[in-house]
């Protein structure tokens, strides 16, 4: 005699030879009652899990899946067949968690929600969607705690947002992104920083044509400095690995654009 492993079907569940024989709408009736059994097990097992609570039982260890919903259906604050409705979208389910019961119940069962959005020409259009259509933004966009935001709620919260994104996006005065910090001796522009004798170099660099300082000069400037100027220059120049003409010029045609 051999061992044969017996596949047990489930008491009430349909096997696959039976389900292939029902209709379509037959199926459909399956699948809905099934999910109703579901949200009433579901129910059920959060009775447990209140109870073991009660017992002051260390329950971290089973919080994975769809039991992490447990406590709070256990509470009363998120209902069953929510859950299973709405199981995969985390974002509405933290969403409904703050919303009556009674709310969420007739959210589970396709009423929809009032979803205001943004057309390609800035225009505003309204969209009743169901729930589980939602997206995570979507969702956000239009629950608030304890309630579902009206369009104009939901226009304020676009417009706010809208108006914190274009002043990330302006850039702020010359002034505040670039200063001098004298006690470091550098220049800083924003979060990045660079020694007075780089910059020069970095002006230097860009600013002396090609054939080097073999060109005529034709032109000469006489500048008073005072003593204290004049030692600048010649350190910023030997920073910059120039003499102080050079460094000069390559300064005034930096910022001549020359």
């Amino acid at each position: 005699m051999t061992n044969e492993i017996v596949k047990v079907q489930p008491k009430g569940m349909l096997s696959p030879y039976e389900l292939n024989n029902l209709s379509t709408q037959e199926l459909r009736a399956e699948l809905a009652l099934s999910l109703t059994m579901s949200a009433r097990h579901l129910a059920y097992l959060a009775s447990v899990w209140g109870e073991l609570e009660k017992r002051g039982e260390d329950l971290s260890d089973l919080r994975t899946g769809m039991a992490v919903y447990l406590p709070q259906i256990a509470s009363g604050r998120l209902d069953a067949e929510a859950v299973v409705r709405f199981a995969g979208m985390p974002t509405v389910l933290r969403s409904l968690a703050g919303l009556p019961i009674e709310e969420q119940q007739a959210l589970a069962k396709g009423r929809p929600v009032t979803v205001l959005t943004v057309d390609s020409h800035g225009q505003y259009t309204t969209e009743d969607l169901p729930a589980y259509t939602l997206t995570a933004s979507q969702a956000r966009l239009a629950f608030d705690g304890d309630k579902i935001r009206s369009p104009t709620e939901q226009k304020a919260v676009l417009e706010n947002a809208r108006v914190r994104k274009i002043a990330r996006a302006r850039p702020g005065s010359a002034a505040s992104r670039v200063r001098y910090d004298s006690s470091a001796d550098v220049i800083r522009i924003g979060r990045a920083s660079a020694t007075v004798g780089e910059v020069a170099a970095a002006i230097a660099e860009a600013a002396i044509p090609s054939d080097g300082d073999n060109v005529d000069l034709d032109a000469a400037v006489v500048v008073k400095l005072t003593e204290t100027e004049h030692r600048m220059v010649k350190a910023r120049a030997a920073e910059a690995g120039q003499t102080a003409q050079a460094f000069l010029r390559s300064v005034v045609k930096a910022a001549l654009i020359v």
